[in-house]
Parts: C-alpha cells; structure tokens; sequence
C-alpha cells in the first residue's frame, strides 16, 4: 500500500489538524537548527501532504515516544543535499568528497538535533513529555514509500537560497485510538539485579529469543540460533524493518534484516501466500513490520522483568546494509543469525548508545 493509501486512512479531522499542528513545530524546530548549524534560512516549499519519495536518497530518524504516540522524527534529503550539508558539518575542502560514512555521521546529527528542540516546544504549547531514541541513518527512500499498518506520514519540502532541498518528515502510529495498533505497555518490575541497566549483550539475547517465539507463534516457522553474535556491519541484508525501544535510562533499536530471498519467505509465511507468489514490497513492509512490532513487545516485557521500563517506537521499513554500515560515534552494535529451512537466514540486529 502507498503512502497516499495511508494517508487517507487518517479520517478525523481534528486528529489530522494536531497533527498539522506537531509537523509545524517540527517544521519550525528544523528551520532554527538550520540557522544554528549551517546559518541557512528555510523557506517553505508548498502545502504540507505525503512525502514524495523522489526527493529523498539519505535520510535520518530517531523515535520520539511516549505511551499515548510514536513519532519518528525524520529529514530526507537529496544526494547533492546530503553530500553538501555533510561538507559543511566537518569544514571540508570543496574538492572533497563526502563519504557514505561521513554522511552517516552528519545527516544523524540534524534530526537529532532538531527532534530535541521539537521535544521542548511540545512539552511547552501541548503539555506533552517525551523520550528520545537513538539517530538512525536511512539510506534509499523506502521508509517513505512503504510503511506497515497503522503508521501515518506527512511531510514538508524546505528549501534554501541556494538550491539546498530537504523534507521534513513526521511519522507516527496511534496508540489506543481508533487508527492504530495499541501500544504495549508495561510497568517496571522492582527486585532485580539488572533494573535501570543497559546489558547489551543480554538484551541481544531476550531480541533474539523474541525473534524465534514470533516466528514460532505466528507463523509456526522453527528457527535456530547461531551460536556467536556478529559484527552487523558485515551482515548480508537487503531489506528488514526497525523499531525503537525507548527509556530513561537508554534505548535500543531493534532490527530484523535478511536477503531479499529471506525477506520474501518469511513474507510468505506470515500472510500464507503459495509457495511460489512473489511478494509485493508492500507487503514485505507490512510482513516486517509485523514482526519486529511483535517481537518488540516481547523483548520490552522482558525487559520489564529485568527491572527496565520501555516503550515501543514504531517500525520502519529498510534497505541496504549502509542503515547500519556506519555508526555515529557512542553507538555500538550486535547481530545475531537466526535460520530456518531452504536456506533462511534472518540477522536480528540490536543497536545501542553507551554514556
């Protein structure tokens, strides 16, 4: 399903004027990181509506949640964009070439940035108290193409003086309203050794054991577990979703990644489709999606039991390894390999932030 098809799931119009209402806080909170970073004034370019998914090559997001709404809070950008904006963040020579690397490390500082001014201006004019989750580096345009069920995009192209071009981009799923799937909810459990720690490799291990209980449940597909977690930056991966776990005390962003081939299986069996019916990449979306969203909900009970409140971003549709290639500086990560028959490899990908 396109983004046009989700945006017109949105029928209430006072929900759809609040929302109108965040994405011009957003909007008005990444034109002052713009003034403050690169002395560059953004103008408006037309009507706020679907993002169009030509404008974007890179892109950047980070969760921003509480228990009533996810958001991800994202800016997509052009190649020249992404490349000219990277050039001034680190004073580069003008016959320099930004790396894919050196993007990565850029583009995530500007939502980042901005998402926390954003933070402020909500808790000011709507009395809304949020949590932040970790910047994630978004290569290729299919995070806004194609988005699970329940999740709702609007966007806002800016535009400097000087040809640069960017979109401001708001997702957000429900919570208990109509519209959306409920958000799961838990309460900290006292008593633990572990209460307010971050343990990755721990929480690696209830991702990945969430990953198998999913699969197991919802499509009664067996998966068996590679004994030692990996590098994901050597992972071989096309397509998967991502989702963020938020608290005070840090987060994670939950990824479940595969081939193309991989993708398409477990694609297959979720929906019950025949063996050989080549899955739409919507459907993959929805089918990862699914996934990493329930499989969320089980690591973030988990983690309740350790003593650890969390709560659920949303999930995001990926490609390519360069999501997770190149990691900002503080952010760390794990794979784990999980396997099943003719030849299905799924990566569950754990990323974290340490300090």
């Amino acid at each position: 399903m396109t983004t046009l098809a989700r945006m017109r799931r949105i029928e209430d119009p006072t929900d759809l004027m609040s929302k109108l209402e965040a994405l011009q806080e957003a909007v008005a909170a990444v034109r002052q990181t713009f003034q403050v970073q690169f002395q560059m004034e953004l103008e408006l370019v037309g009507m706020p509506g679907t993002p169009n998914p030509d404008l974007i090559a890179y892109g950047s997001t980070l969760a921003v949640a509480n228990d009533q709404v996810n958001y991800q809070f994202a800016c997509g950008f052009p190649e020249d964009t992404a490349r000219a904006l990277t050039k001034i963040l680190f004073a580069m020579d003008d016959d320099e070439e930004a790396s894919l690397e050196d993007m990565g490390d850029g583009l995530r500082e500007i939502p980042n940035v901005a998402a926390g001014v954003w933070k402020a201006m909500r808790e000011r004019s709507a009395g809304e108290q949020y949590q932040l989750g970790l910047p994630i580096f978004l290569k290729g345009n299919s995070w806004v193409r194609y988005f699970p069920r329940n999740v709702n995009a609007i966007g806002q192209t800016l535009r400097a003086a000087d040809g640069t071009v960017l979109q401001m981009v708001l997702i957000w799923q429900y919570g208990q309203q109509a519209g959306g799937a409920r958000l799961m909810s838990t309460q900290t459990v006292d008593g633990t050794a572990t209460a307010g720690r971050s343990v990755p490799t721990q929480v690696l291990q209830e991702a990945v054991r969430a990953v198998v209980d999913t699969c197991a449940i919802q499509m009664n597909l067996a998966l068996e577990v590679d004994p030692n977690p990996s590098d994901p930056r050597d992972a071989d991966v096309e397509h998967g979703s991502s989702i963020a776990l938020t608290s005070e005390t840090g987060g994670w962003q939950l990824a479940v990644m595969g081939s193309r081939g991989s993708c398409e299986a477990l694609t297959r069996n979720l929906f019950a489709m025949e063996a050989d019916e080549m899955p739409a990449m919507a459907d993959m979306a929805d089918a990862l999606g699914e996934i990493a969203n329930v499989a969320a909900g089980v690591l973030k009970a988990s983690r309740a039991a350790a003593g650890q409140k969390v709560q659920l971003g949303l999930p995001l549709f990926m490609e390519g390894r360069g999501c997770f290639e190149f990691f900002a500086s503080g952010i760390q990560g794990m794979a784990q390999t999980v396997r099943g028959d003719d030849g299905l490899s799924v990566h569950v990908i754990l990323i974290w932030q340490e300090g």
